[in-house]
C-alpha cells in the first residue's frame, strides 16, 4: 500500500492557540493518501473528481460536503477543475464545543453519516461565511480566535439546516439537480432514462444537460458512469461477489461490456484491480 502522509497542525495553523484555519483550493490537484492531526470540513464548490475515503471511492462534484475525522485516510484522484473549501479545526480545543457538537456528526459516525450534499444555490451564501472566517483565522489574538469560532459555528449551523443525504429526495427542495443526483445515486442497478425523468420533472432535457454541465463540469452520462465505476471499485475491494454479479449491481447486463468499460476507466480488468487490492492489504 502507498505510504500515507500525516499532515501536522503546525504546518497549517498560525499558532498553537488557533483552533480553526481555512485552506482554499481553487484548483485542487491530485493529492496522495493522507491523514491529519486535526479534523476537516470539506465543501466542494466547483468541478469534479474522485474522493477516496477510508478505502471507499466517491465521485464528487459541487454541493458535496465531507466531515473528515483526524484519523481518516483519504485522497483526491481524477480531478477536473476541482474547487474545495477546506476548514481545518481542532475539535477538542473549541471553546464552543458543547454547542457545536449538536451540529457536527458524532466522532464515531460512519462515513455515510458524514457525507452530505447541499443545493448549489446556497454556495454563494456559504462562500461569504467562509471568506469572513478566512480573515479571522490569520490572527492569533484571543478576540479573533473567538470570533473565528463564532463564524465557524454559524457556518456549521447553516450547513446543518440545508444539507441532505445524497440518496435522499426531500419534498422541501424543488431543485432539479438535487432530485437528479438522488435518482442517479439510488438507481445504479437500472438504466437511467433522461427523457422520462425530464418529463416527470417538467423540465427540458436540453436545459437539464446544460445546467448539469455548468454546475459539475461533467455530462449526466459521464457522472452516472463514474458513479457506477466507484460502486464497482468498492465492491471489488470489499466483497467476494463474482464479477458478473458486481456488473449487474452496477447496471451492466453484459459482464464483458462491464469489464471493457472498467478497463477503459482504470487501465485494469476487474480481476486485476481486485487482485492488486488484495495484495496491497
Amino acid at each position: 500500500m502507498s505510504k500515507i502522509l500525516h499532515l501536522s497542525s503546525q504546518d497549517y495553523f498560525i499558532s498553537s492557540l488557533n483552533t480553526i484555519t481555512v485552506e482554499e483550493r481553487r484548483n485542487q490537484e491530485p493529492f496522495a493518501l493522507h491523514s491529519h492531526e486535526f479534523d476537516e470540513l470539506v465543501i466542494v464548490s466547483a468541478g469534479h473528481g474522485l474522493h477516496v475515503w477510508n478505502d471507499i471511492s466517491y465521485p464528487i462534484t459541487c454541493g458535496d460536503i465531507f466531515y473528515i475525522n483526524h484519523d481518516d485516510i483519504h485522497s483526491y484522484e481524477s480531478v477536473n477543475n476541482l474547487r474545495l473549501d477546506n476548514i481545518l479545526y481542532k475539535r477538542e480545543q473549541l471553546s464552543v464545543l458543547s454547542i457545536i457538537e449538536h451540529y457536527l456528526p458524532s466522532k464515531k459516525a460512519p462515513e455515510a453519516e458524514r457525507f452530505w450534499k447541499i443545493n448549489p444555490s446556497y454556495l454563494e451564501q456559504i462562500s461569504t461565511l467562509i471568506d469572513n472566517l478566512a480573515k479571522e483565522v490569520e490572527k492569533p489574538e484571543p478576540l479573533s480566535i473567538h470570533l473565528a469560532e463564532s463564524l465557524f459555528l454559524q457556518l456549521v449551523i447553516v450547513l446543518c439546516r440545508f444539507r441532505y443525504h445524497p440518496d435522499q429526495i426531500t419534498t422541501s427542495s424543488t431543485h432539479q439537480l438535487d432530485i437528479l443526483f438522488s435518482v442517479l445515486h439510488n438507481n445504479m442497478a437500472t438504466s437511467f432514462n433522461l427523457e422520462l425523468f425530464c418529463e416527470q420533472q417538467q423540465i427540458s432535457s436540453r436545459s437539464l444537460r446544460r445546467l448539469f454541465k455548468a454546475k459539475t463540469g461533467m455530462t449526466i452520462k459521464g457522472y452516472s458512469q463514474q458513479l457506477r465505476m466507484c460502486k464497482a471499485m468498492n465492491l471489488l475491494r470489499n466483497s467476494k461477489e463474482s464479477i458478473s454479479t458486481i456488473a449487474a449491481e452496477c447496471g451492466y447486463d453484459d459482464s464483458n461490456y462491464f469489464s471493457s468499460a472498467f478497463h477503459k476507466e482504470t487501465s485494469l480488468t476487474p480481476s486485476e484491480y481486485r487482485s492488486r487490492f488484495i495484495v496491497s492489504k
